[in-house]
């Protein structure tokens, strides 16, 4: 096998490859429709547009060839570059010196028949080829080598079009590091004070606010050393390791409180920006420092008022546990000695006597139910989450057993699917399906039995509980209102209860990272569904 020479412009023929940019590059369908164009003027089963370098063939497009490059001594547009103002044509291979025992004839693809017009650019380099490959020996007649000479003509001119566009895109970037550059060095308007130093510590820019800042004129700092301006010290101990991390390519920035001479002491976050030129080339750096003294003062005020708050709420809690421990001794009393005077001593009052004192039996349970959801409330508030796993089969068999005087009361039916074991609290949890359960016996529609159906199911990252009751069912405008603290839907005479509920099951389920959801229509039953993560906050 006789490899290619090697054509004497070589040198210059890869530096043109090299500023084409085209090899190794995705494919294009421009260049697949030349090939495919090729495959069909010549009909042959192979067409490729090939470019050749230092050591391989490779093809920006290709047909009937699962290769995308081979090596290029045994490339046949080796030998076509070498006579870059005709087509290379070879009938049969097998009968030609250069290529009868060449890999390529011998074995895969089988070459018998090749013809290749070398593509060359304006200054005579031949940069490959546009080629057609036939398996069986054969030949060309003049019109499909002038075609094959048109498609090479074309694959020059589309590389030079793309060539002139990444120049012209080279060059809009050019410009824009230019601005980019200009605007960092020279934003004389900015609010932030700004200089540019050049890689010998020398001041060559300061805008007006800087000037400002400092009380100094510009031929105070333009052309004079940091050291110089800012004492040798501060020079050497703070600025000039940024400086120099700046002119490696490594911005930084830091905060600090700094005395300057027309303002005072002031917070101010000072970075340290690489300026390049066109080329990327680190030139110096842009110092910018921003006052950020006004936010600094919003962030203490802010840390003031939450500190303010926190004590607030922890007076806040400690006051409802107070009254609600406090009061509780005198309401059990008024609750049980009224329910006494009833038992022993009602058949002695009269009707109205006994209305008096059933409102004040009343009242006083009432008022025991509120401090009891007060206290569950309070309490939900000191205590985080420790994430266990909870059987909720093992909840709901409690919440019936808890239940259980009301359902009998009620003659209820509470159904419950298999439930999963999720992570969480097991009281808390348990608390928040004895309210949705208590829920859905107590608003039961009038004449019919209430009836309760607790199942689950998994959603996208976490388990939904469904509490769905047969009840009264809530307004859609009131929906949103439900679990806000002490809102109640209905008069006391009606229903019982704190308006507390629902609240302490939101805050529940917010407490293990979940959420609590409700629908429900009028004279149609309510839905309520709590969400649990799969992965629990701290677990």
């Amino acid at each position: 096998m006789a490899s290619a020479p090697v054509p004497g412009n070589e040198s210059a023929r890869l530096e043109a490859l090299k500023r084409f940019q085209v090899l190794d590059t995705l494919p294009q369908q421009i260049f697949d429709d030349i090939t495919q164009l090729a495959s069909t003027l010549c009909g042959t089963p192979i067409a490729l547009i090939s470019l050749v370098d230092e050591k391989r063939q490779w093809f920006k497009s290709r047909i009937g060839l699962d290769v995308s490059q081979i090596g290029r001594e045994v490339a046949f547009c080796s030998h076509a570059i070498l006579e870059p103002q005709n087509v290379m044509v070879v009938q049969d291979a097998t009968g030609d010196q250069r290529f009868h025992d060449n890999p390529l004839v011998l074995g895969a693809p089988d070459i018998r028949f090749y013809a290749g017009a070398p593509i060359v650019t304006e200054d005579g380099l031949a940069l490959g080829t546009v080629c057609v490959i036939d398996r069986q020996a054969r030949s060309l007649n003049p019109a499909q080598e002038a075609a094959l000479r048109s498609l090479a003509r074309l694959v020059v001119t589309l590389l030079e079009h793309d060539k002139r566009s990444r120049d012209e895109a080279s060059l809009e970037s050019d410009r824009a590091r230019q601005t980019v550059l200009y605007l960092q060095a020279l934003e004389a308007e900015s609010l932030d004070l700004m200089t540019f130093v050049d890689r010998n510590y020398i001041y060559r820019y300061v805008n007006q606010t800087h000037l400002d800042y400092f009380a100094l004129r510009r031929d105070e700092i333009v052309g004079r050393s940091i050291a110089a301006v800012l004492g040798e010290a501060f020079f050497r101990d703070v600025v000039k390791g940024l400086i120099d991390g700046a002119l490696a390519g490594h911005p930084s920035s830091y905060e600090r409180l700094y005395d300057y001479p027309a303002r005072g002491s002031l917070h101010v976050v000072v970075q340290y920006i690489p300026s390049r030129d066109v080329d990327g080339e680190i030139v110096g750096v842009v110092v910018r420092a921003q006052n950020v003294q006004a936010l600094k003062e919003r962030e203490n005020q802010l840390r003031a008022s939450n500190a303010k708050l926190e004590t607030m709420t922890l007076e806040q809690q400690g006051f409802i546990h107070i009254v609600s421990h406090d009061l509780r001794e005198p309401i059990n009393t008024i609750v049980n000695f009224s329910s006494l005077l009833e038992d022993d001593h009602g058949h002695e009052f009269s009707l109205g006597a006994r209305r008096y004192l059933d409102h004040v039996r009343t009242g006083g349970e009432r008022m025991k139910l509120l401090l009891d959801d007060l206290g569950k409330f309070v309490r939900l508030e000191q205590h985080a989450i420790d994430p266990q796993p909870v059987d909720l089969n093992r909840v709901m068999a409690q919440v019936r057993d808890d239940l259980a005087l009301a359902i009998s009361r009620a003659a209820a039916r509470v159904e419950c699917d298999a439930l999963p074991v999720v992570t969480g609290n097991a009281s808390q949890l348990r608390l928040v399906m004895q309210n949705l359960v208590a829920n859905g016996i107590k608003f039961a529609r009038k004449g019919e039995a209430p009836i309760v159906r607790v199942s689950a199911h998994m959603a996208a990252d976490s388990w939904a509980i469904t509490v769905r009751d047969n009840g009264i069912g809530i307004s859609g405008d009131q929906l949103e209102r439900i679990f806000d603290m002490f809102k109640r839907l209905h008069s006391r005479k009606l229903f019982e209860g704190s308006g507390l509920g629902l609240s302490i099951c939101r805050k529940i389920a917010e407490m293990h990272g979940g959420r609590m959801v409700a629908a429900s229509e009028p004279d149609q039953g309510s839905c309520f569904t709590l969400f649990l993560p799969f992965n629990q906050p701290g677990h």
